[in-house]
């Protein structure tokens, strides 16, 4: 019988939950049980797809010296959501001689050349639309900022509401004085002295 691998993924815990994973697992053996296929899975829990870093898509890769004919998820968003992972991922396993199917996105197949150049074009739309979020995001967060809202690590301040001078920290550092003293004498927890003085080390 040929060997196939199957890959499914939720990006969540809640994904999970709400069967994500089952679902997959059931669209992709549905499949396999019309092509004759041994099939065995490989599973990511509650993992992101920005990037190929998952320790079965990983195994997965590691294994392919078994020679599966193919690697099978139920969506392409399943298995890579930028254009550079998911062509440079099938470079890879064309050069081991192993074929690419998407069950749930007609015409994926890495085994014909129309499959290949619409795996191309949708994988081409996925990173756009990941692009354009990031892009609102940028612009939302731009916005604000504008509007007086600060990100980032909270001021540094003192016991009575005073920002804490990171230059006077430094200055009595200089002269010998340790995080304790230094705190003391400006009236605020060790902390953020020990902070300051790890971020100007």
């Amino acid at each position: 019988m040929t060997l196939a691998f199957a890959y499914v993924r939720a990006s969540t815990q809640e994904e999970v939950k709400q069967g994500s994973n089952e679902r997959q697992k059931e669209a992709i053996r549905q499949y396999t049980g019309q092509k004759g296929y041994e099939l065995e899975i490989f599973e990511d829990k509650a993992k992101s797809g920005k990037n190929t870093l998952r320790p079965e898509f990983e195994r997965m890769l590691k294994s392919l010296d078994r020679r599966p004919q193919i690697v099978i998820v139920s969506k392409i968003d399943r298995f890579a959501r930028s254009l550079s992972d998911l062509l440079k991922t099938l470079e890879y396993l064309d050069q081991n001689g192993v074929g690419f199917v998407s069950v749930n996105d007609p015409g994926i197949d890495t085994t014909t050349p129309n499959g290949r150049l619409l795996l191309q074009i949708l994988g081409a739309f996925a990173e756009f639309e990941r692009n354009m979020i990031n892009s609102r995001t940028k612009a939302g967060r731009e916005q604000a900022q504008s509007k007086g809202v600060r990100f980032g690590r909270p001021s540094l301040k003192t016991r009575n509401g005073t920002f804490i001078d990171r230059r006077k920290v430094m200055e009595l550092k200089q002269k010998g004085l340790s995080a304790r003293a230094i705190a003391k004498s400006l009236e605020c927890s060790t902390t953020p002295i020990l902070r300051i003085l790890r971020e100007n080390h």
